[in-house]
């Protein structure tokens, strides 16, 4: 795949109904994680912040994997 290819693909993806999970505390931080993309976290300050950076943590493990032709699981 190029990476023309692979981002075309990412954006179809990552429209897809995943979801998101935010936990933590204002304290000691939110961590942001998509259920069913294992191992694709972030973190945040705050919980819009780690919902924020989410994004960019899927977008990542989604490249890896396209690039490395594993699969992806659905939602």
């Amino acid at each position: 795949m190029t990476s023309d290819e692979i981002s075309a693909r990412i954006d179809e993806i990552i429209r897809r109904p995943y979801h998101p999970l935010i936990t933590g505390e204002q304290l000691e931080g939110y961590l942001g994680e998509v259920l069913e993309l294992e191992g694709c976290f972030t973190a945040g300050e705050t919980a819009e912040e780690a919902l924020a950076k989410l994004h960019e943590a899927m977008t990542a493990w989604l490249e890896s994997a396209l690039e490395h032709g594993d699969p992806i699981p659905e939602p």
